[in-house]
């Protein structure tokens, strides 16, 4: 088995910066990277969580949202789809997802790119971590 050489690195990679929450109320264009779903278990209703990364800023961390699937509405109580369904309509504004035709959630997502503004939430789990505060149709 060959020998990988790092010393003529070893500065460079340890002076490599970490990877950072950017700042709560950044514009920013993300990138789909994943969409998993599932079912849940509460309600019987399809959700899709998605991955995002922003290219523009190759050291920020990936961070999710979630979203209940608008075709099992009707599973969902009233409050939580009418905030859903705005979720979803801007979303699909924000990302140019065509409504007219149907598509796959993780066939068809992964790789289109919109303007989302970020939030921060704090666990104890995992620190710091981005979140979508919202979706900007428009840009």
């Amino acid at each position: 088995m060959a020998l990988s050489d790092y010393s003529e690195m070893e500065q460079e990679i340890t002076n490599a910066p970490d990877p950072k929450v950017l700042p709560k109320g950044s514009e920013v264009k993300a990138r789909i990277i994943s969409v998993k779903t599932g079912v849940s278990e509460k309600n019987g209703a399809t959700w899709h969580q998605l991955l995002f990364d922003v290219p523009a800023e190759p050291l920020a961390i990936p961070f999710n949202d979630f979203m209940w699937d608008m075709v099992d509405r009707d599973k969902i109580e009233p409050k939580q789809r009418a905030m859903a369904m705005t979720q979803f309509k801007n979303f699909t504004a924000a990302f140019g997802v065509d409504l007219s035709r149907p598509f796959s959630w993780e066939d068809d997502l992964p790789g289109k790119e919109g303007w989302v503004i970020l939030g921060i939430k704090t666990s104890d789990d995992y620190g710091d971590q981005n979140t979508v505060k919202k979706y900007v149709a428009g840009k």
